[in-house]
């Protein structure tokens, strides 16, 4: 019996699996990335839900929303932390991009409460599980910043430095710089420390609270460079 040949929707429907399969090898390929110098990122939070922790973000511990503040105009919108009794020491927030190399990163912060060690700081170049990077706090225990590294979820310090004691409610600043090896953290716009370390040189950024402390973040900012 002579066969009648049909359509070649087969190739046809090869090729549009292979373009799709391309793309989104593509589109993953441009997400891990680091983005050109000079890019910034700016977490306005205007699109985010209130009430509701801010998108594209993973929580490790802790309950972080979205929050307005209409009586403060330079804060209109921040991300708060409210957990103080669940049991964990550490609460964190972790962005699921930009992934940076070299970078400027800042965020201001208020501490609103917290007995045990009212602290806040600034995660970077952390792995999309949150176990291994770097952190900058502000510690209201003893008054001090302190850099740390992550490994393996497991922090270890690195270096510290002495600041004015944190008054709750009252607005502070931390900033931090990378080029190459050298890592530079500011707090309230004077330059605290200087660290050289090569352990991570990639990553995500976040935000760091600890044990009983209720903190508000607003302005985080992150330019490539």
């Amino acid at each position: 019996m002579k066969r009648i040949a049909r359509p070649a929707l087969i190739p046809a429907l090869m090729i549009g699996i292979c373009a799709g399969g391309w793309a989104a090898r593509e589109a993953m390929a441009n997400e891990l990335r680091a983005p050109r110098p000079g890019k910034t990122y700016a977490w306005s939070l205007e699109a985010d839900t209130l009430g509701r922790s801010p998108a594209h973000a993973s929580v490790f511990g802790g309950t972080w929303t979205v929050e307005a503040d209409s009586a403060d105009s330079a804060s209109a919108r921040f991300i708060r932390q409210s957990q103080d009794d669940d049991g964990l020491v550490f609460h964190y927030l972790g962005f699921t991009r930009p992934i940076l190399e070299d970078f400027d990163l800042s965020a201001r912060f208020r501490i609103l409460s917290g007995e045990i060690d009212p602290t806040a700081g600034l995660l970077f170049q952390m792995d999309p599980k949150g176990r291994n990077g770097y952190l900058v706090r502000a510690s209201g225990r003893t008054n001090e910043l302190v850099f740390h590294y992550f490994l393996s979820g497991k922090r270890r310090d690195v270096r510290m430095a002495k600041i004015a004691p944190l008054t709750p409610g009252t607005w502070h600043t931390i900033s931090l710089s990378r080029r190459k090896s050298v890592l530079r953290v500011s707090f309230d716009g004077t330059e605290r420390m200087m660290v050289r370390d090569e352990r991570y040189s990639r990553g995500t950024v976040g935000l760091w609270t600890e044990d009983d402390t209720v903190v508000d973040f607003a302005d985080l900012t992150a330019t490539a460079r």
